[in-house]
């Protein structure tokens, strides 16, 4: 608003001076300033009146840059603050888990089972933990002789790794059958056994 005010000087039939201050748009900000006397005199009050014009615009436009330096600081932060919450969030939602099986488990043996489609022989031990539900033990050779129905056994296996869907917090290796690989079994001990079971160690995985 200051910076567009600008000094209108008009001389009108009385040889008087007349000084208006006007904006640009037309309004008016001073008028009437009528100046009288010799040419000296109006000269030092015209210069007067330009130094504090000077001095009015001077302070508009400092008023102004602050005004504009206070916006964009108040802009930078905001843009600051939306971009880091959105990396983050993009972030947060790239990350995905995994749980790493390891060690061994005790499993009582219920029934062997022929695969029916490669192997020859049983080479399927349908299995299950102390008092859970039954899953699948694959093999690459006939158990016939091996492994005893009924009887407790501890399966050591390579450790694995499997990704978890979201919201899965407890991940049982049972529902992973599919990715156990025997390397070793015994039959187990009496301490190895119902509520003393061994179970295999997992470990949750962010990537």
């Amino acid at each position: 608003m200051c910076s567009h005010t600008i000094l209108k000087k008009t001389v009108d039939k009385r040889n008087r001076l007349r000084l208006n201050l006007i904006t640009r748009d037309g309004s008016l900000k001073f008028t009437d300033f009528f100046l009288e006397g010799g040419n000296g005199m109006k000269k030092r009050m015209v210069r007067a009146l330009c130094l504090m014009m000077t001095l009015l615009l001077l302070g508009c436009n400092a008023q102004s840059s602050q005004m504009r330096d206070a916006n964009y600081e108040d802009g930078y932060t905001a843009g600051y603050e939306a971009g880091y919450q959105d990396g983050k969030q993009q972030v947060g939602g790239n990350e995905k888990y995994f749980a790493q099986f390891s060690g061994s488990f005790t499993a009582t043996v219920e029934q062997l089972l022929p695969d029916y489609y490669a192997l020859p022989g049983k080479t399927i031990a349908v299995v299950h933990f102390f008092q859970e539900r039954p899953f699948l033990l694959r093999f690459q050779k006939d158990l016939t002789g091996e492994l005893v129905e009924g009887t407790p056994y501890v399966f050591e296996f390579e450790t694995f790794e499997v990704e978890l869907p979201n919201g899965e917090e407890q991940p049982n290796i049972s529902d992973y059958m599919y990715s156990i690989n025997v390397i070793s079994y015994r039959v187990a001990e009496e301490d190895e056994i119902g509520s003393e079971s061994r179970m295999p160690t997992v470990e949750i995985i962010s990537k």
